[in-house]
């Protein structure tokens, strides 16, 4: 007997193409990801010689100029903190640079309470591992301001590993990223030198993955066509996405992390995905999970009203809720397949648990007391790996003598620093393992 969940998939697959076919292209207002004036950007890029937080304590300057913005970059220009602050492992900074993008969160917290209080709730992770048999391609996306959207793909790394996936593909990806490796990845302003994604790269690459970059570049934001930015931007990523795994290898199985709403299936008449177009050229229907619109925010007041309906019943794990016909519910759900809901992190040592990764690492008190009247930044790397190699943790110290970082089990190198990057101090510890 068919699931009521295949076929509400096949439904949608098949409205999905029809969609793309014969809808109209139209204007399509510029994003954080469609080019913008390079003044903001410039702000938000590191130069040579300087640290790598940097860009960040420019985008925190230039706050007076943005605050009462009326040029219409004050919204990038939240955007881009937020990214950065998060880089830089301030995750907390994070989202309430995010939030402040917009009011807090409206909806029927009765009606979600009623709704979700009778589904069945399911293991995201369950579920893929259990996909994983049949399906070709699954697309995870994240919010590029919150490094616990990315613990999926880590867990999932190994175990679809064992399912045969061998292609890891990541619009942040570069050449430079999926090219000859370095031994390290290295620590800049990219998002991808974030600790929480520097490891998902550390384990593609330990698993043995190919690493696929598929951003559109270049001459493809120039095609003669007739589509809009966004649409030919999402098109060049799902034709390159495509031209380098099941166009090379037949056989090929694919994880995708990509951003936002780039993973979702179904064509608006404002959005055109990548997930859809890479169907389009593809006839492969990838599995698809959003995280973007159900898991935590910086205070309750702007968190989804399924949030504030379940409050201290929300799963910790990425968990899917399923309604007494089959089907995924969620405010994203008629356009992907899975939609998360999980709790926010609680903190440890005043840091987000979730840096644990599952344990493969653990928190660690480490006592500065060069800081007790400066503002510090404290780096962790492995021992054989370079200052200039990505992070395996970094915190900020304002005032403070300790402070708490997430290390693995093994010695590892310690640098101070003073907030221009002058180093104070550095050391070798080993304080933390087992």
């Amino acid at each position: 007997m068919v699931s009521p969940f295949v076929i509400v998939k096949w439904v949608r697959c098949c409205v999905q193409l029809l969609v793309i076919v014969t809808a109209t292209v139209l204007a399509w207002p510029r994003t954080a990801d469609a080019q913008a004036q390079p003044d903001l950007y410039e702000l938000a890029r590191a130069r040579s010689g300087e640290p790598s937080w940097s860009p960040l304590m420019r985008l925190r300057a230039a706050a007076p100029r943005f605050d009462r913005d009326s040029a219409g970059q004050r919204s990038l220009w939240l955007q881009l903190l937020a990214q950065a602050e998060a880089t830089f492992g301030n995750y907390q900074r994070a989202l309430e640079a995010w939030d402040r993008l917009g009011p807090p969160s409206v909806g029927d917290v009765e009606g979600a309470r009623r709704r979700f209080s009778m589904a069945r709730r399911v293991s995201v992770l369950d579920t893929l591992i259990a996909m994983a048999d049949t399906a070709r391609v699954i697309m995870v996306n994240e919010r590029h301001h919150a490094a616990s959207d990315r613990l999926l793909t880590l867990q999932l790394l190994p175990v679809l590993y064992a399912k045969g996936f061998r292609y890891f593909a990541a619009e942040a990806f570069t050449a430079d990223t999926a090219g000859p490796p370095l031994p390290f990845e290295v620590d800049d302003d990219r998002y991808i030198s974030e600790p929480v994604f520097a490891e998902v790269i550390r384990e593609a690459k330990r698993w043995g993955y190919t690493l696929v970059p598929y951003e559109a570049a270049g001459r493809q934001f120039d095609e003669p066509d007739s589509l809009n930015p966004q649409q030919r931007r999402d098109y060049a990523q799902a034709r390159n996405l495509a031209a380098s795994t099941i166009a090379r290898d037949a056989q090929a199985k694919v994880l995708v992390h990509a951003g936002y709403d780039h993973i979702k299936e179904r064509a608006t008449a404002q959005w055109f995905p990548m997930a859809g177009y890479f169907q389009a050229l593809t006839g492969i229907d990838p599995v698809t999970v959003d995280q973007t619109s159900g898991t935590e925010r910086s205070a309750p007041t702007f968190a989804h009203p399924v949030h504030r309906a379940l409050t201290d019943s929300l799963p910790a794990q990425a968990s899917s809720f399923i309604d007494s016909t089959g089907a995924v519910i969620g405010s994203s759900a008629v356009m992907v397949d899975l939609v998360v809901i999980r709790a926010g992190s609680p903190l440890e040592g005043g840091r987000p648990a979730f840096l644990a990764m599952q344990g493969a690492r653990r928190a660690a008190r480490i006592t500065v007391p060069e800081c007790r009247m400066r503002h510090c930044v404290l780096t962790a790397h492995r021992r054989r790996e370079p200052d200039r190699a990505a992070v395996l943790d970094r915190v900020e110290v304002q005032r403070r003598t300790a402070v708490t970082l997430f290390l693995p089990n093994e010695t590892v190198r310690l640098t101070l620093y003073d907030v221009r990057g002058t180093r104070l101090r550095h050391w070798n510890y080993s304080g933390h393992r087992r």
